[in-house]
């Protein structure tokens, strides 16, 4: 896994439950890394699992809340980063909706050897998208904490289900509606 992914959940643990946290945090879970990341170089994702895993059981937090506010957290480093794609984009439906034709292409240029999930749209409408999301990590509620932060980039109100009926063995399906 990429290092940005590291440096960042770094920042936000400091950012949302102080240095010390941080401090806790990297000398308690045996890191391989020791915690000393680079954000162009490659970790183990399981040390992420580690981290995520230390800060959820000790500020008794559900992962997934961690997870999705992570999300939240780490969308204006990537808009930062690559602010030429989203611009564009002047709506979230076509943002999210182009994420492997757009966005991912042009990490795949920085990255060629980066590990990505797959978004696949299966419906898209101008006030509604249904996609269906594959990753070999699971960070489901990460890219929901990005879709949501997607949708307050454009001042836009809307929610993210996940559709409970799909298939899990197929992927996860995220049904997104603006209000």
């Amino acid at each position: 896994m990429k290092g940005f992914i590291f440096t960042n959940f770094v920042d936000f643990i400091e950012t949302t439950h102080g240095l010390e946290m941080v401090d806790e945090m990297i000398t308690n879970c045996n890191l391989p890394s020791e915690g000393i990341y680079s954000s162009f170089s490659n970790y183990d994702f399981d040390e992420l699992v580690s981290l995520l895993t230390y800060v959820s059981t000790k500020t008794n937090t559900n992962p997934e809340i961690l997870l999705e506010k992570f999300g939240v957290f780490v969308f204006p480093y990537l808009i930062g980063k690559h602010s030429y794609i989203i611009e564009n984009f002047d709506n979230p439906i076509d943002l999210i909706g182009g994420i492997e034709n757009h966005i991912h292409i042009e990490v795949k240029k920085l990255y060629n050897d980066a590990d990505l999930p797959t978004f696949r749209v299966v419906e898209k409408t101008e006030k509604k998208l249904s996609i269906i999301y594959n990753s070999s990590k699971g960070l489901t509620y990460f890219a929901i904490g990005l879709i949501k932060e997607t949708l307050n980039h454009f001042n836009v109100n809307g929610s993210i289900t996940i559709d409970k009926s799909f298939d899990a063995k197929m992927g996860v399906k995220f049904v997104i509606e603006l209000e």
